[in-house]
């Protein structure tokens, strides 16, 4: 008898999230910005379970000190449009809107959030716990399969979400419907703290003959 070899596993309509670092350490200047300089905010009446700023526009409202830090999250913007999408980005790319400061102190965390009127969205990683992570929910989960096989091993292709691993600099960009979160800061003395930013297509759009063009 003849044995078929394994099945080629074939990905289909997969959602893209990509990890990439700053590739240097952080200035002095916006070291002490993030740490200490921008007046941070909770209010636990209204749901919030972590620190924010009270500024939702730092790129705009600090950007003598953010400027450089701002190009590196749009150069990955524009990489994302380009290497995953296929953009034309002469024609169309995206402009981060809002941009603010997340400080997640010992016993806080992040509830499970998505981004709304926003395309992409990205969290830079300023100052990390050990062995940090962001946590992704599969917002499909159950949504076209109800039967519930016992599972001897997890895999990524039956997950209900996934953590991924973060460290300082580390720039995480994904589309903003998907669910996220992150963990309990078990530690004594010690923050998490990161820099989030929502975007939104400019450009052109559609084809002027088929009644689907835009420009923004």
């Amino acid at each position: 008898m003849n044995i078929s070899k394994q099945g080629e596993i074939i990905p289909i309509f997969p959602t893209p999230i990509v990890r990439a670092n700053i590739g240097r350490y952080f200035t002095k200047k916006e070291h002490q910005l993030f740490l200490t300089d921008i007046p941070m905010w909770k209010d636990e009446q209204a749901g919030m379970f972590n620190h924010q700023s009270k500024d939702f526009y730092l790129f705009d409202s600090h950007a003598d000190i953010l400027g450089d830090v701002k190009k590196f999250c749009e150069h990955e913007l524009k990489r994302y449009l380009e290497n995953i999408e296929g953009v034309d980005t002469d024609l169309a790319g995206l402009r981060i809107t809002q941009s603010w400061l997340n400080k997640t102190k010992p016993q806080e965390y992040h509830h499970l959030h998505h981004h709304g009127n926003s395309y992409i969205s990205g969290v830079l990683y300023i100052c990390c716990l050990p062995n940090d992570h962001i946590n992704f929910e599969n917002r499909l989960h159950g949504m076209f399969n109800n039967m519930n096989f016992p599972i001897k091993k997890p895999t990524i292709w039956s997950a209900n979400g996934i953590s991924e691993n973060v460290t300082e600099g580390d720039l995480i960009i994904f589309p903003s419907w998907v669910p996220h979160f992150v963990n309990l800061n078990e530690t004594k003395n010690r923050e998490r703290i990161s820099l989030s930013f929502n975007t939104f297509p400019i450009g052109e759009f559609g084809i002027c003959e088929s009644a689907n063009h835009l420009k923004l």
